[in-house]
């Protein structure tokens, strides 16, 4: 054992090839677990229950999207994007992506997964809208610099394990004076410090039970299914589970999630820190997640609440206008 440690610790003391490869090697198979889930579960399509690929999926998935979170088309911006270069990072199934194109916007879309790039491709194709999708990686962005005058991603940096290198790249391919519209989860909301941190540590318990978990579905209006999810994952490592990274990132996207982070606006400042000037918004509080109170809130009370204890935070970030 001792010789083993020796053997890790003298290379990654000295910041050898070898402890920098073994890095990279880790971020890729994280980055192809990423990759696996999305592809498996599109972002969105669970909130419709009509054939996938359909005008009426498409429909239902964008009714639901500006229900819940009513908030996104004003700030995201869309009636202000007309004539620009936008590029979405994290596409999904086109549902933003729609809404800059209606606008007017010159709009290219990239995803992580083939399956939502086709899927938005579709969405698309039966509005006759114009716009170009191509599967890319947000850490290697194929286009040249300065090619964008808005560069939007809604919820997708953190899940790739370089978020840093994402961010470099959308100020790489930003042009001067671009603007970048990005909403990350926000590690001061309601859902990170008391619903993932308090309330589902603790009705992790009843998942042990399959009286326990029918509780946890009346409480929640978690699926049940999803909840099974949960509970065979929580039996199959217990102490993995519950660990405080996994269980974030299991309990965001999905039991399979494999990962997921939260900042601060002071981590997002730090990841902004090339732009020349950064402001924030925090939007969403979900009152799915608030027992008994949350469904008779007023849109304008949750606006209030979601102020400052929503679970987006959205950053503005101006590029520099020096070239």
């Amino acid at each position: 054992m001792e010789s083993a440690l020796y053997k890790l610790r003298g290379p990654w003391r000295h910041g050898s090839a070898w402890v920098k490869g073994f890095m990279s090697e880790a971020s890729n198979s994280l980055k192809e677990r990423v990759r696996a889930f999305w592809q498996a579960h599109p972002c969105g399509t669970k909130f419709a229950d009509a054939e996938e690929g359909t005008r009426l999926f498409f429909e239902r998935v964008e009714e639901h999207r500006y229900r819940v979170e009513w908030h996104i088309p004003e700030a995201a911006g869309f009636k202000d994007s007309k004539g620009l270069r936008v590029l979405e990072i994290g596409c999904g199934l086109g549902t933003d992506g729609a809404g800059f194109a209606r606008a007017g916007a010159i709009y290219t879309g990239v995803d992580l997964t083939e399956a939502a790039v086709s899927l938005a491709r579709r969405r698309f194709e039966l509005e006759g809208l114009p716009g170009e999708f191509r599967v890319a990686d947000a850490e290697r962005l194929d286009f040249a610099d300065g090619s964008f005058d808005l560069v939007y991603s809604h919820g997708v940096l953190h899940h790739t394990p370089d978020t840093g290198a994402a961010v470099g790249e959308i100020h790489r391919v930003l042009a001067p004076g671009g603007r970048a519209v990005v909403m990350l989860y926000h590690r001061d909301s309601y859902n990170y410090r008391v619903n993932i941190g308090v309330l589902r540590r603790m009705g992790a318990h009843l998942l042990k039970t399959e009286a326990g978990l029918r509780v946890a579905h009346r409480l929640t209006g978690e699926p049940v299914e999803s909840l099974r999810e949960h509970a065979a994952r929580l039996k199959e490592d217990t102490r993995s589970y519950l660990n405080s990274d996994e269980f974030l990132s299991r309990n965001t996207d999905g039991a399979g999630n494999p990962l997921t982070r939260v900042y601060s606006r002071r981590e997002a400042r730090a990841l902004f820190k090339d732009f020349a000037r950064v402001e924030f918004a925090v939007h969403f509080l979900n009152k799915r997640w608030l027992p008994v109170f949350g469904p008779l809130l007023s849109r304008s009370l949750e606006a209030k609440l979601a102020a400052r204890w929503g679970w987006h935070l959205w950053i503005y970030a101006d590029k520099d206008k020096k070239p």
